[in-house]
């Protein structure tokens, strides 16, 4: 009696399984995840332009950084002269902890284009290596940027580097107009003609054979006093 109420109810379940409707289509899958947004859809950071040429940020500042030159030594700094103190150099050099590197010359010019006045005492500089890495270090505090830029006027600054090879061979001169910019910075790239580097030496980089950095580098024509306002 047990093995044939079994067998009823194999029928049973043999019968069901073929009375079903094989050519029904299949339950409609869910909808694809949309694509990712492309990279290229996200906003983009503000990008260098080379130096000598002008940055502008979209309320009303603009900067143009320039690098001058090589810069001798001397006992005095006057970066439009061409020359730095020896006593402030040697302050930027121990910075570089071993490093060779040069004293360059470097100007950055600020115009407020805007209608609000812009603080000056603000401003930072950074001239970094993007190339090697590294960063170069302020030899001299004078014709650092202060007081108040009003619409319609600019303000030059002048001041002497201590640049490492390893950031001459290709740089970036940052400018950063904080508390008005909200750290936004402007971003000038450029390398030194002729420089090089070669694997460190006991923690020393030197020049290549036959490379080394330009011992007369181009001199911008246009001047400007150090901390100058122009109207």
């Amino acid at each position: 009696m047990r093995r044939t109420v079994l067998a009823v109810a194999l029928a049973s379940l043999f019968l069901a399984g073929c009375g079903a409707d094989d050519s029904a289509p299949p339950a409609a899958s869910a909808s694809p995840a949309s694509p990712p947004a492309s990279a290229s859809s996200a906003p983009a950071g503000p990008e260098p332009v080379p130096t000598g040429k002008t940055f502008a940020w979209p309320d009303g500042l603009e900067a143009t950084a320039t690098v001058l030159g090589r810069l001798r030594e001397a006992d005095r700094t006057d970066v439009q002269d061409g020359v730095v103190d020896k006593a402030r150099l040697a302050e930027a050099t121990e910075k570089l902890l071993g490093e060779s590197g040069e004293p360059l010359g470097l100007r950055v010019k600020l115009t407020n284009t805007g209608d609000a006045p812009v603080d000056l005492d603000e401003v930072e500089l950074q001239w970094v290596g993007v190339k090697v890495g590294g960063m170069a270090q302020k030899a001299a505090d004078d014709g650092g940027f202060e007081g108040e830029l009003k619409p319609g006027e600019s303000a030059t600054e002048l001041s002497a580097w201590a640049v490492p090879d390893i950031v001459a061979v290709g740089y970036q001169v940052l400018v950063w107009p904080r508390g008005v910019q909200q750290g936004v910075a402007g971003m000038f790239s450029g390398a030194v003609p002729g420089a090089s580097v070669r694997p460190p030496e006991g923690g020393h980089h030197g020049h290549s054979e036959g490379g080394g950095h330009s011992k007369d580098g181009d001199r911008s024509e246009d001047g400007g006093g150090s901390g100058h306002h122009d109207h």
